[in-house]
């Protein structure tokens, strides 16, 4: 089973709102919609760049802010 991260984003509350009623309009919750938005931007990163190697990659500490 793959591993889920969490992380925050701050949003302007216009934006937050606009986001809320996109995600209603496609019978979705804000959650899932965020999910398809980084995919789609990652899966068209990739066909542009080439795909990206994870093993690398390091998941930054979580810092409480």
């Amino acid at each position: 089973m793959k591993t889920k991260e969490e992380f925050s984003v701050r949003i302007d509350s216009e934006l937050y709102k606009k986001l809320l009623y996109v995600a209603s309009k496609e019978n979705n919750n804000l959650n899932n919609h965020m999910l398809h938005m980084i995919r789609t931007n990652v899966q068209y990163f990739e066909k542009v760049h080439g795909r990206i190697n994870t093993q690398n990659i390091t998941i930054p500490e979580k810092s409480e802010e």
